[in-house]
C-alpha cells in the first residue's frame, strides 16, 4: 500500500511517537516517550476498549491483530488471548515489539506483511483487534480487504474489534472535510516528490463500514463511541461477529 514506505521510515526514525503521536512525545520533543510510559499507555487505553469488547462478546482464543506497530496493544491482548498474530508493514517496529514485551512475546506470531493478507489458514482464529491503524490507509479499499481477510480467517463466533473515525465522534481531531481533504491531497503531492514522512489521515461515514461489513458476511455489527482515560477525547470503534 501507499502509505507502507511512510511506517517504514517512521519506524526507524521515532517508532514510539509514531503509533502515540503526543505534542512534545516526539524525539527531541519536550517528554519524549519512555518504554514505560510507552506500554502503561497502552494498557490504559486497552481497559477502555476491552471493558466494551467484553460487554459485546469474545472468545479468548487466537487474536490477530493488525499494525501492531511497538506493541503498544499486543502486550495487553497477551494478557487476554492465550495466542496473538501480530502483522506490521515495519520490520524495525516488530523487532521493538518483542524487546518491549520481553516474556511476553512468546505468546506472539510476528509477521512483516506488505499488504492487506492475512498469513492463516481459514477457520484458524477466534479475534480480530486493530487500533489506529486503517485511518491512515491511502484507499478504503485496503482496510475493506483486511475486514475481508478476518472473515476469511475467523472460526465461526470470531469476532472483530477495530477503530475507524467517523466524522464527529473525535473532539480532538475537529478538522473540517475540506481541511482534511486537502491535508491528504499535499501528503500525495508530497509522496509523489518522494517525500515520505507525514501520515494520511481518512474518516468514514458509519454506514460505509457497516454496509462493508455486511456485504462480506459478517453479522451483529455495532459501532460503539466512549472516551479513553488517557487523552479524554471520544474514540469510534466498531464491533461484528462472523455467524
Amino acid at each position: 500500500m501507499k502509505s507502507n514506505e511512510e511506517w517504514r521510515y517512521w519506524g526507524k526514525r521515532d517508532p514510539l511517537w509514531s503509533v502515540a503521536a503526543w505534542p512534545g512525545k516526539e524525539l527531541g520533543g519536550d517528554s519524549p516517550w519512555t518504554p514505560e510510559q510507552f506500554l502503561a499507555l497502552g494498557e490504559s487505553d486497552f481497559r477502555d476498549v476491552f471493558r466494551q469488547w467484553n460487554h459485546y462478546g469474545f472468545s479468548p482464543g487466537t487474536c490477530v491483530e493488525i499494525g501492531c506497530g511497538a506493541g503498544r496493544m499486543t502486550a495487553q491482548l497477551v494478557s487476554v488471548f492465550r495466542s496473538v498474530v501480530a502483522l506490521d508493514v515495519s520490520a524495525d517496529q516488530i523487532d521493538l515489539a518483542r524487546s518491549l514485551l520481553g516474556p511476553r512475546a512468546d505468546a506472539v506470531q510476528f509477521y512483516q506483511v506488505n499488504g492487506p493478507a492475512i498469513p492463516l489458514r481459514t477457520a484458524n482464529c477466534d479475534a480480530m483487534f486493530s487500533c489506529h491503524v486503517f485511518q491512515h490507509f491511502s484507499r478504503f479499499a485496503g482496510v475493506a480487504e483486511y475486514l475481508r481477510e478476518s472473515f476469511r480467517v475467523l472460526r465461526s463466533g470470531g469476532t472483530v474489534c477495530f477503530h475507524i473515525p467517523v466524522p464527529g465522534a473525535h473532539r480532538g481531531a475537529a478538522i473540517s472535510r475540506w481541511r482534511l481533504g486537502l491535508h491528504n491531497a499535499s501528503v500525495a503531492v508530497r509522496r509523489w516528490l518522494g517525500r515520505r514522512r507525514i501520515m494520511e489521515y481518512h474518516r468514514y461515514a458509519p454506514p460505509l463500514i457497516f454496509e462493508t461489513l455486511r456485504a462480506i458476511g459478517y453479522r451483529d455489527a455495532e459501532l460503539r463511541l466512549f472516551d479513553m482515560r488517557s487523552n479524554g477525547d471520544a474514540h469510534s470503534f466498531f464491533f461484528a461477529r462472523r455467524p
